[in-house]
């Protein structure tokens, strides 16, 4: 079925009064319908999971915290070893690690650090930790997990003793480099050394106050900075390596094995910038995106395309860019990876196991880590860009409930590797690593690479469970079963995190209500996704009514400030700052990436503005060919006779009475 949806539903100015100290204070705002962004994937989605029910995400983190971190109740310090078929020994999981000695002019970003540290095995008794040592992936991960489920991992007492285990993971900053990444050589794969240091800043970001950490978080980014010039082949500005070396500024290359450093890079400027306001990082930014948006190929290599489309939406919002969100999000969602053939957000099920919003290769292996990490950076950005926030919502339902087929106590045992439960974990706090598709013949089955490919015992995953904290930031649970209360701020690092922000997505087909607890102070409630306040000068339990299949954006505003809109009348403003802006959106209706399209083929879109205003104009083009201009249409077929047989970017753009304007993109086929 066509969704017409350009046609203009025009209501009155609403005025919305907000008691401040006792006096009214007026502000006006036009009210909006939703305009909605898309991720064609996700509309494939079920509304709600069939099987659905609320998974405890906080109490599996609080619990994996105990689990791991029980090495630190003694100050013994052990060679680790673990036997293969002796699970006895592989608990305590976690080690010290003590340096043979600390100078007295230590300082880490010079000697390297030099006091305890601890190490944990990549899955459940790997004893390869013993010769490579522990991975960066796994240990700043964890302290990181642990924090997102409120964890204090800078002063922990264990048996009466303080641990700082955030300053603890400095063990993994190279003075060589100046980079933090994970174990052996620098600059052999851009995934080993970018994604650490992301996890490093973004644990910075909870604990800004610790000493040194700050300048090793600026030198990776000016490493990178550094490096950028040199992303060069055959004379072209290119990120098709494996890897780069900082020192001897060189690109790696590997026969044909490519890990582009995507939307992670930017994410690394992005942080420096939000931490000094020194433009040379926010540049760095902009350069890697610029290179993403007119890239002709999907780049997606394990987690770090996932910052992309945070990255883009942030400085489309505060910074004027116009960046295409819906292609970076393509990147990561469709399966089209030209560096990781099927590497994509999964879709249907494995068995009985529904895989919707689930990360790994398509129709074979979904991942944990991968898919709880792109949850803590896709929830955020529907604070920068309220049109996905319905897609988003739906996105976030289907992961939470399916996530819960990675941990052991949620299958029977003939549908996992593991077939007992360790007597150190008997709450199941840690999960595996993968679930496949089918396996020894069982559809649906947990396992990891660890048993497979790596001759290690288990496949439960420390560096994959890591990554469970983050979930136990974003999901609650509200009086609504099937509606979550979803925690923008909790994993947006260095983001726009002042007002308290929660998404709710409503799966049902009729309007549902649902109690929110606004707090003890007096408080104005506004809705990004319409730019309406919903209810002002309230506190305590609150009534919010969320919209059939629709999602809000609530921004808890303080009830003595009131939001106002400039001349320009598209953003609104707080405090000197953007709350939130009015966007016109276009959307491709059920097309996919690459599909392949004739004369005959008939391309559906929908399109929404704010109320009071209207589409005037739309631009169809594929590539540089321009095929329609003029009034806006909701089906539209070209002309052969316009279009050679080959690959295009197809592009529809539009413009209100207003000058709002909004574009969307796809990749297809012309026969």
């Amino acid at each position: 079925m066509m969704r017409k949806n350009h046609r203009l539903l025009l209501t009155p100015m609403c005025v919305f009064a907000i008691l401040t100290s006792g006096c009214a204070s007026v502000s006006y705002f036009p009210k909006n319908q939703e305009i909605v962004k898309s991720i064609d994937k996700v509309g494939n989605f079920p509304d709600i999971p069939s099987a659905y029910r609320y998974f405890d995400y906080r109490s599996k983190a609080i619990e994996l915290d105990k689990v791991l971190f029980s090495f630190a109740e003694s100050d013994e310090v052990r060679i680790p070893v673990y036997i293969e078929d002796d699970s006895s020994t592989w608990s305590p999981l976690g080690y010290w690690v003590d340096q043979s000695r600390e100078t007295n002019d230590y300082n880490p970003l010079e000697t390297g650090y030099l006091r305890r540290t601890f190490g944990f095995p990549s899955y459940v008794g790997d004893n390869r930790v013993s010769s490579a040592g522990s991975e960066a992936m796994t240990t700043i991960s964890s302290v990181l997990g642990s924090s997102y489920a409120g964890i204090d991992k800078q002063n922990q007492i264990f048996d009466g003793v303080e641990r700082d285990f955030v300053e603890m993971t400095f063990a993994s900053y190279d003075t060589g480099s100046k980079l933090v990444h994970n174990v052996g050589l620098q600059g052999q794969s851009f995934w080993y050394d970018i994604f650490p240091q992301i996890m490093f800043a973004r644990l910075y970001d909870m604990y800004p106050d610790t000493p040194f950490m700050r300048e090793i978080i600026l030198n990776g980014a000016d490493q990178w900075l550094e490096a950028l010039p040199y992303f060069v082949l055959d004379g072209e500005i290119s990120y098709e390596f494996v890897g780069f070396n900082v020192v001897l500024k060189s690109p790696t290359l590997l026969g044909d094995h490519i890990e582009p450093p995507n939307g992670g890079l930017a994410f690394l400027f992005y942080s420096a910038y939000q931490m000094t306001k020194n433009a040379k990082y926010l540049d760095g930014a902009k350069r890697v995106l610029d290179y993403l948006q007119t890239y002709q190929k999907n780049p997606n290599y394990e987690a770090l395309t996932d910052y992309a489309p945070l990255v883009a939406a942030i400085l489309n919002r505060d910074h004027g860019t116009n960046y295409d969100v819906g292609k970076f999000l393509d990147f990561v969602f469709d399966g089209d990876s030209a560096f990781r053939p099927g590497w994509s957000v999964l879709e249907g099920s494995f068995g009985n196991y529904a895989v919707d919003g689930l990360v790994g290769q398509g129709g074979d292996y979904a991942f944990l880590m991968n898919s709880l990490h792109l949850a803590t950076v896709l929830a955020p950005l529907v604070k920068y860009d309220s049109r996905y926030a319905a897609t988003i919502g739906k996105y976030m339902l289907n992961l939470a409930n399916n996530a819960r087929s990675f941990f052991p106590q949620s299958l029977s045992l003939s549908h996992q590797s593991m077939d007992h439960y360790l007597p150190f974990d008997l709450r199941g706090s840690l999960a595996y690593e993968g679930f496949r598709n089918s396996y020894n013949s069982v559809n649906g089955y947990a396992m990891g690479d660890a048993t497979t490919m790596f001759g290690q015992p288990c496949d439960l995953s420390i560096y994959s469970s890591a990554f469970i904290g983050g979930m136990a930031a974003l999901v609650d649970k509200t009086n609504v079963d099937g509606i979550l209360k979803i925690n923008l701020n909790s994993t947006d690092s260095f983001g726009d995190n002042l007002y308290p922000s929660y998404l709710f997505y409503n799966p049902y087909g009729l309007d549902r209500s649902i109690s929110f607890d606004s707090g003890s102070k007096k408080v104005s409630i506004f809705d990004s996704v319409t730019n309406t306040i919903v209810a002002s000068n309230v506190s305590g339990f609150v009534n919010l009514r969320i919209p059939a299949k629709s999602a809000k954006v609530i921004r808890i505003l303080p009830s003595d400030r009131v939001p106002v809109i400039p001349a320009d009348g598209n953003f609104i403003i707080l405090n000197g700052r953007i709350l939130s802006r009015y966007q016109a959106a276009v959307n491709f209706v059920d097309l996919s990436t690459r599909a392949e399209l004739t004369s005959s083929s008939v391309i559906a879109l929908e399109t929404f503005a704010p109320n009071n205003d209207e589409i005037i104009n739309m631009k169809i083009s594929f590539g540089d060919i321009v095929t329609y201009e003029g009034e806006p249409v909701s089906e539209f077929s070209y002309q052969k006779s316009m279009l050679p047989d080959t690959d295009y970017t197809l592009k529809v753009e539009i413009m209100t009475r207003n000058g709002l304007s909004d574009y969307v993109t796809k990749r297809v086929v012309c026969r």
